[in-house]
């Protein structure tokens, strides 16, 4: 099923029972994030249609793609897995590994040119925006439900918008409320290099296959609207925007149109948010994105995705990019069984087939010279008979198999966002016989999320105004 906006997506949901609508007032300070991380701990994993938020006049949707299934569903698929057909289908992975390297090269141009044909444009407009209502004199980004999710939270941000920047970049992005019309802003996967004033666009909602494709590590040459066209088999609306020479979705609930300017030389900044692999993180002098103009649909909804502790959304949405990189790993590297992303898509855990001691630092090395994985933190190689989803047998397999120097490869070069510092990678797998196997203990998260104790009671209090299940 393809859906024009986020509108017809919410119906789908709401006709089939995964969307439940709470009516009493909620505040966007703690309390929503609070009720999300319940629901998503619960059974009953519903996506949530908040209506009445504390001075708000719009309503704010959480949990879109808070389970597999609804995944799946935003993608106009049955199944996530049905990305590594799709993907198979159009590129012939099966045969890959018997080309030559020219052939490779040959075959990628091929896929590159069919996926931009799929699409039909390449984010030129192609039709009036439907943004009904602009602010363009004095816009403030304090009318929108931004919300703050964790009690240490430096100021209420968005965690899940994409941001266009220019013509050509586009990333997915969080922005932290400074004042009325100034946010800060961090590319949540991709670092931000900007050194003079740039036009920009922060967009929410819209298509749910453009919304997810956002928050996919794709190489450069490959914009998220070519990804999002493909899986719609039509292209993504796109207008003019109002206050910036950029172009931006059609189909999105808002549209924050403004300029990027990097720091001062000598300004120091600092801000705590909650990270999607819940941990809090400090980023220090982000980016400054200065409003310009606030355009959004007459009957718009806040989509807000909830960084927390538990299977959020945002764990669902790296699934869908795992299996986009799975087929095209497994044909680099035969003896790969199964690829995991973790911690916001900043780790790896992969599981191979049998190999002689050494080939776990030779994957490792691999997979750290492909292209977007070449940020990754950290990669974990454990056995085929491992269950990478299960964290704790990754890392009985660590406790067992690991010996600290031997099977531990420490590296300098680049980790997420672009920036510079220590990679990890861990050769958990099974070692022959003579080798020591002792590890040193797992050190736990030294400052998890957790609800602050008064937002916990609020929520117990009003739990059966909700209307939500226990």
């Amino acid at each position: 099923m393809v859906y024009r906006n986020l509108d017809e997506f919410l119906i789908r949901l709401e006709q089939s029972g995964e969307l439940i609508r709470v009516k009493h007032p909620v505040n966007t300070d703690l309390e929503i994030s609070a009720i999300t991380h319940r629901v998503q701990m619960s059974k009953h994993n519903h996506a949530l249609w908040f209506e009445n938020v504390v001075g708000h006049n719009f309503p704010v949707i959480t949990n879109l793609f808070g389970t597999s299934e609804r995944m799946a569903w935003g993608l106009g698929l049955d199944t996530i897995s049905q990305l590594s057909d799709k993907l198979k289908a159009m590129v012939g992975f099966n045969n890959l590994q018997n080309i030559s390297f020219g052939g490779l090269v040959s075959q990628g141009m091929q896929t590159l040119n069919a996926l931009r044909n799929a699409v039909g444009s390449n984010g030129n407009q192609s039709n009036a925006p439907v943004q009904a209502v602009q602010w363009r004199e004095s816009p403030n980004i304090q009318k929108l439900p931004i919300l703050r999710h964790w009690d240490k939270e430096t100021a209420p941000n968005i965690a899940g918008a994409t941001l266009f920047v220019g013509d050509k970049q586009v990333m997915w992005a969080r922005a932290m409320v400074i004042n009325t019309n100034i946010l800060a802003v961090l590319g949540e996967l991709d670092d931000l290099n900007i050194t003079e004033p740039t036009p920009a666009a922060l967009v929410l909602g819209g298509d749910p296959a453009m919304m997810w494709s956002a928050s996919v590590p794709l190489p450069n040459d490959i914009p998220p609207h070519w990804l999002a066209g493909w899986l719609r088999n039509k292209p993504v609306p796109f207008a003019r925007a109002v206050s910036q020479p950029i172009n931006i979705p059609a189909d999105a609930e808002f549209i924050i149109e403004g300029v990027l300017t990097a720091p001062l030389p000598n300004q120091f900044i600092s801000y705590e948010f909650a990270r999607h692999n819940g941990e809090y993180n400090r980023e220090f002098n982000p980016m400054f994105f200065h409003i310009t103009a606030i355009t959004h649909r007459q009957d718009a909804v806040y989509p807000a995705f909830v960084p927390t502790p538990s299977a959020c959304e945002f764990d669902y949405m790296v699934k869908g990019g795992e299996q986009l990189l799975l087929p095209i790993i497994k044909t680099i590297f035969p003896e790969i069984c199964d690829f995991r992303l973790t911690d916001g898509g900043h780790n790896a855990i992969v599981s191979i087939k049998p190999r002689p001691y050494g080939y776990a630092h030779k994957i490792i090395y691999g997979i750290w010279g492909l292209g977007y994985l070449a940020f990754l933190r950290e990669v974990v190689i454990v056995d085929e008979s491992v269950n990478i989803y299960d964290n704790d047998a990754v890392n009985k397999a660590i406790s067992a198999h690991v010996h600290p120097y031997r099977d531990e490869i420490r590296v300098h070069g680049l980790i997420p966002r672009g920036r510079f510092g220590v990679k990890f990678g861990v050769d958990a797998t099974t070692k022959p016989d003579g080798l020591p196997k002792k590890h040193d203990p797992i050190i736990p998260d030294a400052n998890p999320l957790r609800i602050a104790s008064q937002t916990e009671q609020l929520i117990s209090t009003n739990w059966k105004h909700y209307g939500l299940k226990k």
